[in-house]
């Protein structure tokens, strides 16, 4: 029999964050959009409809928040952060996507966004 997976995530939360490689952008902050996508095996549980039964967004949400909050260089070391611990929070996750977008990047060319994406899949457990 198959396996029924659910996805839980959020999609460009913004975030004005200390994350950039010049010390300007780190002190002024960058605007960023945050997406995070977590697949899991749909549980019998959930049939009680119990948010414990289930990946909280609000939670994923909490974690970038918390990361965010800090300084740092590279948006792949806050990605990877975020991944770190929304793993460590939901050992039930079969597979995680991270991405971060820099709105309005220090570049010398019209862009939209510069971005960083992770991809995590636990390919023991399916």
């Amino acid at each position: 029999m198959g396996k029924t997976f659910t996805s839980v995530g959020i999609t460009d939360a913004l975030f004005n964050a200390p994350i950039g490689w010049f010390p300007e952008e780190r002190i002024l902050k960058n605007d960023l959009l945050v997406s995070v996508y977590a697949t899991y095996i749909l549980s019998e549980k959930l049939n009680g409809d119990e948010l414990n039964a289930t990946i909280d967004y609000m939670q994923l949400h909490q974690i970038c928040e918390k990361v965010l909050k800090k300084e740092a260089k590279l948006l792949e070391t806050a990605a990877q952060e975020i991944m770190d611990r929304a793993l460590e929070l939901f050992p039930q996750v079969q597979s995680l996507q991270v991405t971060i977008k820099k709105l309005n990047p220090p570049v010398k060319a019209q862009i939209k966004h510069s971005f960083v994406q992770l991809n995590f899949e636990n390919s023991d457990e399916i």
